[in-house]
């Protein structure tokens, strides 16, 4: 049996989301993550990331062994594509339309596609690690992508060339393992999650990075959810742990999560009211008052 949710995306201006997580599961909600239904797919891997670009018809799916899915018909039929590499795929994002994405995971790699998903190109990255997390805020020109022992790889050429941003990192210590990045706005001002609980943050595209203050100490964190004025956001992490700011990341407060369970995801929807919290031992969370409460969601398996 699925034990983990392992991350949730939200379609813009809808009520409609989707999950995905451990041994093929497939999640779809079309009332804001009160109800969620099963939905069939042709694997039974860990499926680490999902996306729909642009619309609610076509959308992708990543997961262990270079598995790639991909639906033309709004989740009801996947089927498998094929993909180049062999190793764990953890991160997929088509940042403007289905035509062209790019997927991330193990010893890194990075791919693209240009055609809808029929063939994907491996791209240089000129790193071994493993990658956790790739984001193309604006266009798929510009991204970053964050991964194990301090990675931080950004492109402005659409992925044909990768610089480290490593060394541009104030506050980097030994061992620290960057486990997602958001850019909320555009792709100049984001924010990257780490293992050791703590957010860094770049005013400049990456030029520099710096840890953010929190006042606690934290678990690992695995996501983050900015909203697009880059003020407000959410965390989330080991033993349930759920921090908010309002001011840019310079404060933060611990929320109320009601569980300890590791939480690996969170997003919100276009209004910013309703979120959704995804995590070990099947846990979906909902919150409809801009994340201050949260209570659990209906799978129906």
């Amino acid at each position: 049996m699925p034990n983990r949710i392992n991350s949730v995306f939200t379609l813009e201006d809808t009520l409609i989301a989707y999950a995905v997580g451990d041994n093929g599961l497939l999640l779809k909600t079309v009332d804001g993550g009160a109800t969620w239904q099963k939905l069939a797919v042709p694997t039974a891997v860990n499926l680490y990331s999902v996306c729909f670009p642009g619309q609610a018809m076509v959308g992708y799916a990543c997961g262990d062994r270079g598995t790639l899915l991909k639906t033309e018909d709004e989740g009801r039929s996947w089927k498998p594509l094929s993909a180049p590499v062999t190793v764990d795929l953890r991160s997929i994002k088509f940042p403007v339309s289905p035509e062209v994405g790019f997927v991330a995971g193990d010893r890194g790699t990075v791919l693209r596609t240009a055609d809808y998903g029929r063939t994907w190109e491996i791209l240089p990255t000129a790193t071994e690690e493993k990658i956790m997390d790739i984001h193309f805020p604006a266009d798929e020109l510009t991204g970053y992508a964050v991964g194990l022992n301090g990675t931080i790889l950004k492109t402005t050429t659409g992925g044909s060339v990768w610089f480290s941003q490593t060394g541009n990192v104030n506050g980097l210590v030994t061992n620290t393992h960057f486990t997602a990045v958001h850019f909320p706005a555009d792709d100049v001002v984001g924010f990257a999650t780490t293992s050791s609980g703590r957010v860094f943050f770049t005013p400049n595209g990456g030029e520099t990075w710096r840890p953010l203050p929190i006042d606690f100490v934290l678990p690992p964190l695995y996501s983050l959810d900015m909203r697009h004025d880059t003020m407000a956001g959410f965390c989330v992490g080991a033993q349930g742990t759920v921090i908010h700011t309002l001011d840019g990341g310079e404060n933060w407060e611990r929320i109320n999560s009601g569980t300890t369970r590791d939480l690996f995801t969170i997003r919100f929807f276009t209004d910013g009211l309703i979120g959704i919290i995804g995590g070990d031992e099947l846990t979906l969370l909902l919150s409809r008052d801009s994340g201050y409460t949260w209570a659990p969601a209906t799978i129906q398996v």
